[in-house]
């Protein structure tokens, strides 16, 4: 007879082709890991009490994984799944969000904080137990920042590192003059361009990569390799992929070979892309999950009346905007996104639309990143709105807003979109595209305005939100470019705390007058979790250290 958990995985593979379809789950089947979990006792079983049994935990993972390539990845979706196959140097603590050996069992910091060195632990070994040392860490930076590749990743970890901006931009093709280099097996040295006290925090997504498994199937720097597939992949986190198969879901199994393995109690991690909310709620509601992505914004004040224990509402440090095409007519002048923002009734979209804990965003920094609070505001105005438009004629062709096919996106865009006709007499038409097709509408600029959210998952520091949106940044997603504004953000790099926070309200002033794009909402990461979730902290993002994550059937209650 097969072990528990593997009879749980064949079963999940059947009868999931029958259960996803192309909007979500079609919930009137039941999926067989429960059947198959039950099938030796005579009686029914929910899969997520067979997962709790077998410490399988089943989640909604919103939509199919762009990539699990750790450089190329964009959003959530991804990075739970990655952070389960990789592990960097530092990790951050569950209690305090500050930085803890990963990787690395230590670390020294010159005097003048310009020269970083990690000692590795003893005997880390890849997924395939084959020797993990410095020089994949440098390798995976090499990558990282290869002009070709594109990884607009760089701009949150290795960019702060001497010489890796005029690398990537292919302005030195040299790699020597990077600071990154393997001083021997477990001795890697790191170099700045100049002192950056949250850099720890800015490695918490830098990974080591195996060469040798990604040139075996391309080369470096080629963005379609298969060394991302099931019986390619080699990492180093605390699991290992097991299955990937398209439209159907991620299975990561435990990593035998992992430093800390003793202490992974999950045995495997099912991720699921469930698109629609409300199926995915249903999907939490029968027993057929342990987490969701996300929570209807129909539900949210129902499981907070009844069932507020599954019901998971963090700070997840994050804004909500929409970013603007300012090389097209008619956003191309600032009058017209002032327009658009002065329009927009933040207070009512976050309150009572979204609820949540949202809050409106008068700025884009979210409120308390690094103890910077921004002091210059929008407001809403219609009136100031209005005489904005009439500056540049008094009407504007109908425009279009691209966002994200999942229901919280729609009613967001629907809310503004009723604001623009009601206080502007604006058509905007609204496109609603998955995830992977609204990201390569972004890469190429194909749109007028389109959704973005960023969230401090790294580093808690202004830089995060605004240094972004400097000249040629790879998450710049308006195109936008701005030297006073520039000339701000270079400034900030400094250690002087007053002059620095001065810096900030000014470049967060410009661009709050400039409006390459447009801030909603101040975020929260919303979803509901069965209370069989054991070791979850109330920290952003603490459902995606998995390592972290077991499972324990509830005293005295069903699934």
């Amino acid at each position: 007879m097969r072990p528990p958990a593997q009879t749980a995985a064949m079963g999940f593979w059947e009868s999931l082709a029958s259960v996803i379809s192309g909007a979500g789950w079609r919930l009137g089947v039941t999926i067989a890991l429960g059947a198959a979990g039950a099938a030796g006792c005579g009686r029914r079983e929910t899969p997520v009490a067979a997962g709790n049994r077998d410490q399988v935990l089943l989640r909604g993972n919103a939509s199919e994984p762009e990539s699990l390539d750790p450089y190329l990845v964009r959003g959530a979706v991804e990075w739970t799944i990655v952070g389960g196959l990789f592990e960097g140097l530092v990790v951050p603590d569950l209690a305090t969000l500050e930085p803890r050996p990963g990787a690395a069992e230590r670390w020294e910091i010159s005097a003048d904080g310009l020269r970083y060195v990690f000692h590795l632990r003893a005997g880390l070994t890849w997924s395939d137990g084959s020797p993990l040392t410095t020089r994949d860490f440098e390798y995976g930076a090499r990558r990282l920042l290869a002009p070709r590749l594109g990884s607009a990743h760089s701009e949150n970890t290795l960019v702060f590192v001497r010489g890796a901006r005029d690398y990537q931009a292919g302005r030195n093709p040299d790699w020597r003059s990077v600071g990154v280099r393997a001083l021997d097996e477990r001795t890697l040295e790191m170099q700045l361009a100049r002192p950056t006290p949250f850099f720890l925090s800015a490695l918490y997504l830098f990974f080591p990569v195996p060469q040798a498994v990604v040139e075996k199937h391309a080369p470096m720097d080629e963005r379609v390799n298969n060394w991302i597939r099931p019986g390619h992949l080699v990492g180093n986190g605390p699991f290992r992929l097991k299955a990937w198969r398209q439209g159907q879901g991620v299975v990561l199994e435990h990593n035998p070979r992992y430093w800390d393995a003793a202490r992974v109690r999950l045995r495997e991690v099912h991720f699921l892309p469930i698109e629609n909310a409300s199926t995915e709620e249903n999907a939490f509601r029968t027993g057929q999950i342990h987490l969701t992505s996300a929570v209807p914004l129909s539900k949210l004040d129902v499981y907070a009346r009844e069932q507020p224990e599954a019901l998971r509402v963090v700070d997840d440090r994050g804004v909500y905007f929409y970013s603007l095409n300012v090389a097209r007519p008619p956003l191309q002048d600032r009058r017209v996104r002032q327009a658009l923002s002065l329009a927009i009734d933040r207070e009512r979209l976050a309150r009572q639309v979204l609820k949540g804990g949202r809050q409106p965003a008068g700025h884009f920094t979210p409120p308390g990143i690094g103890g910077y609070v921004a002091r210059a505001h929008l407001t809403f105005d219609p009136a100031q709105a209005r005489r904005r438009l009439a500056e540049v004629g008094g009407s504007l062709p109908a425009l279009e807003l691209l966002v994200d096919a999942r229901e919280h996106h729609r009613v967001i865009a629907e809310t503004v979109q009723e604001m623009w006709r009601q206080h502007l007499g604006l058509t905007v038409t609204l496109r609603q595209q998955e995830t992977q097709v609204l990201n390569s509408a972004k890469r190429g600029m194909d749109f007028q305005m389109v959704r973005g959210s960023w969230n401090a998952t790294t580093y808690q520091d202004p830089y995060y939100f605004l240094g972004a949106w400097q000249t040629g940044g790879l998450y710049n997603e308006a195109r936008w470019s701005h030297a006073e504004f520039d000339r701000w953000i270079e400034a900030t790099w400094t250690t002087d705390l007053a002059a620095r926070e001065a810096a900030f309200q000014r470049a967060e002033a410009i661009f709050l007058e400039e409006l390459p794009a447009i801030p909603l909402f101040f975020s929260t990461q919303t979803f509901l979790m069965s209370p069989a979730v054991q070791g979850w902290r109330p920290v952003p993002f603490a459902d995606r250290r998995l390592k972290e994550l077991w499972l324990a059937a509830p005293a005295g209650r069903g699934p």
